[in-house]
């Protein structure tokens, strides 16, 4: 069965992201706003070039002046990744570590890595924030199950936002989950009602964190609810499509093989861009819808829904 794929909503991320890549402060001014940008190509064939001249960024339906479009890549591309794990889940989601290990192994080797459980409410460090990636592969553990089935994965996905390094640069989560989250009810799991979603989503797209998910089988008693088990994919989708990221999923149960999902996943991390326009700043800080276009043929942009834009000065 295909993984599930986001919808094609697309839009920009945090004015100070281009800090969180390790670029100086003083090559951002107030007229200036930055984001990462994935490039998915839908075609045959390797991905086309996409120069500066083939992006075009509105803001309220307005096109923005693009300043720079820039290639992520090599030593300065900059790039941490959090392997968060809900703890909930049931324990035979361990056989696919073996998947996470080669993802982790096959990636950049400057980009640093950490390994975290969700554990009520909070995201648990098995393995700090390392370049040492064999270091973050051995901190993979079978999950604890059901004794965590009442907290919720959103409330350790902002934990985890909230406490990533100050000097992070690209900054991914890849989070393992059934997504149930019923922390304030039962009808609160709806992807439209959960508020530690939302609190999850804001926090992600204020610091610049694109999430992916993978959905597995939880341990608790509820996770044969079909309803619930919905709502957890649905909660799943919505935090990757707002972030900037993608959720993957076969059917209700765990995937046979996380291996073709980690693949697209460390391709699309391969293909992504930083880039700075001019926005339009209001007269308070707040949060803004963006629209990407891009004039090549069977080209997808991918960014978070929405950016933090400061007040105007």
């Amino acid at each position: 069965m295909k993984p599930f794929r986001n919808a094609h909503l697309l839009s920009i991320s945090l004015i100070v992201l281009a800090a969180l890549l390790g670029l100086p402060a003083a090559a951002q001014s107030p007229a200036e706003a930055s984001t990462v940008v994935t490039a998915i190509y839908h075609g045959a064939g390797p991905m086309p070039a996409i120069s500066q001249q083939d992006v075009v960024v509105r803001q309220s339906g307005n096109v923005r002046r693009v300043i720079s479009w820039r290639r992520l890549s090599g030593p300065q591309s900059g790039l941490d990744v959090a392997v968060l794990i809900d703890d909930s889940l049931k324990s035979d989601v361990a056989l696919q570590w073996k998947a996470v290990r080669q993802f982790i192994a096959g990636l950049p080797s400057q980009a640093r890595v950490a390994v975290a459980y969700g554990q009520y409410g909070s995201a648990t460090f098995a393995q700090t924030f390392t370049t040492d990636h064999a270091l973050a592969e051995k901190a993979l553990r079978l999950p604890f199950g059901s004794m965590n089935a009442a907290a919720s994965i959103y409330m350790c996905v902002t934990n985890l936002v909230k406490h990533w390094p100050a000097d992070g640069r690209r900054r991914v989560i890849l989070l393992v989950s059934d997504g149930i989250d019923v922390f304030y009810g039962i009808r609160e799991s709806e992807p439209g009602l959960n508020i530690n979603l939302q609190n999850a989503i804001d926090a992600a797209q204020k610091r610049g964190v694109m999430v992916y998910t993978i959905f597995a089988s939880g341990a608790s008693a509820f996770s044969d609810n079909l309803y619930l088990l919905n709502n957890g994919q649905g909660c799943l989708a919505r935090l990757a499509l707002e972030t900037g990221g993608s959720s993957f999923q076969q059917g209700l149960q765990t995937p046979l093989d996380f291996a073709p999902y980690l693949k697209e996943i460390a391709g699309r991390l391969s293909h992504q861009y930083l880039l700075t326009f001019e926005p339009k700043l209001g007269p308070k800080a707040d949060f803004a819808r963006l629209q990407l276009a891009v004039e090549k043929n069977g080209v997808e942009l991918r960014a978070p829904a929405r950016i933090f834009l400061p007040a105007a000065r």
